[in-house]
């Protein structure tokens, strides 16, 4: 049976891109809904907490792996060694590639021109991504445990304010980012498929979401509640169980590492769009794209734009 999670990353941001992601698992005798806790199974290759073997990946939340205490490397570990030894991509060209999105179109905008410049890893060594990706290998064979791959997408402000104009609702961009996602794993997978998504804010109900993914297919609601509203889904290719959890990350490693490919992408994006201004404004404090600082930001870069060549619509997220 295929395990997955999904989430996102970058919400709520007025400036940088918006990532969903989703990775997903093959997970030998299980069934719908009862997939086992993948934490346990992969037990000798992987951790749920900052202390303990540093030779083991740290699989959590994203917000838990905080980017000022070595949080970048941890993030970076579990990326890239999960796609096994040999298998991380050398620049983030190639991560995004390998991740189904095309850099081409983020490098539409100036600031990720050069994502194929951008190597990889950025924050520890190869030797630690190659020791960590064996250890994964084999607790994964002895487990049953094989990671199928992962998928995202990121919509940096131009993308996303062109969706934002189609749709008219952030929540639907990211609604039906999540369902185009889910259709794709579902084409690449037969079988049982077993999702966990982070919950979409306090939605309850998720009917119209899962027709875009499954459009034709008879979907049966199990349980809508506020902490969790559970699917299943009659494909042709096999049936489809989705549960969209409030914490997912808390409760499923796919969630969490689906989490950790979404932070990690707008880390390494949002170092691209502080590097680009700040070689024209040294004096220019970074961003994380957030709220107040946000504002900061854009008060101290607004004098430059016209000169720079940039408008606010390229630069400024519509909600």
């Amino acid at each position: 049976m295929i395990v997955a999670g999904f989430d996102e990353a970058g919400y709520g941001p007025k400036l940088g891109p918006l990532v969903v992601a989703g990775v997903a698992f093959e997970v030998e005798g299980a069934r719908l809904g009862e997939a086992g806790d993948l934490w346990e199974l992969l037990g000798p290759a992987v951790r749920r907490t900052a202390r303990g073997d540093d030779g083991a990946v740290w699989v959590a939340d994203s917000k838990a792996i905080k980017p000022r205490k070595g949080g970048l490397r941890n993030l970076e570990l579990g990326v890239l060694a999960f796609r096994g030894p040999g298998g991380a991509p050398r620049t983030l060209a190639e991560l995004l590639t390998a991740l189904g999105d095309d850099p081409g179109a983020c490098g539409a905008q100036a600031w990720f021109a050069d994502l194929a410049g951008v190597e990889l890893p950025a924050y520890c060594w190869s030797g630690e991504v190659a020791s960590r990706a064996e250890r994964l290998g084999e607790a994964g064979a002895s487990a049953g445990v094989r990671f199928v791959g992962a998928e995202a997408r990121v919509l940096d402000a131009r993308r996303y304010n062109a969706r934002i104009a189609a749709t008219g609702n952030k929540a639907t961009v990211l609604g039906e980012t999540f369902a185009d996602l889910l259709a794709a794993l579902r084409a690449q997978t037969e079988g049982p498929l077993d999702v966990v998504a982070d919950k979409h804010g306090g939605r309850r109900v998720y009917l119209r979401l899962l027709g875009r993914a499954f459009p034709l297919c008879p979907i049966d609601p199990l349980r809508e509640g506020d902490q969790e509203s559970v699917y299943r889904v009659r494909t042709p290719r096999g049936p489809v169980q989705v549960a969209f959890r409030q914490g997912g990350e808390e409760a499923s490693l796919a969630v969490a590492l689906a989490s950790m490919h979404c932070k990690y992408l707008r880390e390494l994006l949002m170092g691209r769009f502080n590097a680009w201004f700040r070689e024209r404004l040294p004096e220019l404090r970074p961003t994380a794209g957030y709220a107040v600082d946000a504002g900061r930001f854009l008060e101290e870069v607004r004098p430059a734009l016209p000169d720079l060549g940039v408008s606010l619509d390229a630069l400024v997220r519509a909600r």
